[in-house]
């Protein structure tokens, strides 16, 4: 991350300690639905997407999403089941989101890349829901769901986050911090 200020750290911090509070509720929600409905189990990990994209959306600098996802997992592993694998899962989120934005060498922050994104990580995790959850023990409808649930959760997350990145950018949060890059393809729409 080039050009790091302090008060750019400080607001990722910020960021990760209140994704890692949303990764504990969600783990333990996660498990709970997943015990009882596991079909259901895909629509609630959407949640893991949030932190990272929100910060994304709201620095528009590379490695953000990265750095706030390994911090909300960090703070959650002392107050979850899993412990410090959740720290490790939340690597793998954050890398996965900065893929996008780093094919376009950070360079283009469209909201469709956002939900290209989202697609792609819902596509993952839906083929890892399949082998963890055993969707082919389930019901083919059951599947059907769990698959469809991980596929469009991370995307309906990434909308909510967005959703919560401009408001906080209308407050003036970013202001000074983020990214001044913009669309060369779409200017003013940031």
């Amino acid at each position: 991350m080039k050009n790091t200020s302090t008060r750019l750290l400080l607001s990722c911090a910020a960021i990760g300690v209140a994704g890692g509070i949303l990764y504990v509720a969600a783990s333990y929600l996660g498990g709970t639905v997943n015990a009882v409905l596991p079909m259901l189990y895909g629509l609630t990990l959407g949640i893991y997407f949030l932190p990272g994209a929100v910060a994304q959306f709201l620095f528009r600098r590379g490695g953000v999403a990265l750095l706030v996802t390994v911090l909300s997992g960090l703070v959650s592993a002392a107050f979850q089941p899993l412990g410090f694998v959740a720290a490790l899962i939340a690597v793998g989120i954050g890398a996965v989101q900065e893929l996008p934005f780093l094919v376009t060498r950070y360079r283009l922050w469209p909201v469709w890349l956002f939900l290209v994104g989202a697609v792609f990580s819902g596509v993952l995790l839906a083929i890892g829901m399949y082998r963890l959850v055993g969707a082919n023990e389930l019901e083919p409808a059951a599947a059907v769901v769990l698959i469809a649930g991980s596929v469009l959760s991370p995307v309906i997350f990434t909308v909510i986050a967005i959703a919560i990145a401009r408001a906080l950018a209308a407050t003036g949060v970013a202001r000074g911090i983020a990214s001044t890059a913009t669309d060369r393809r779409a200017p003013n729409r940031r």
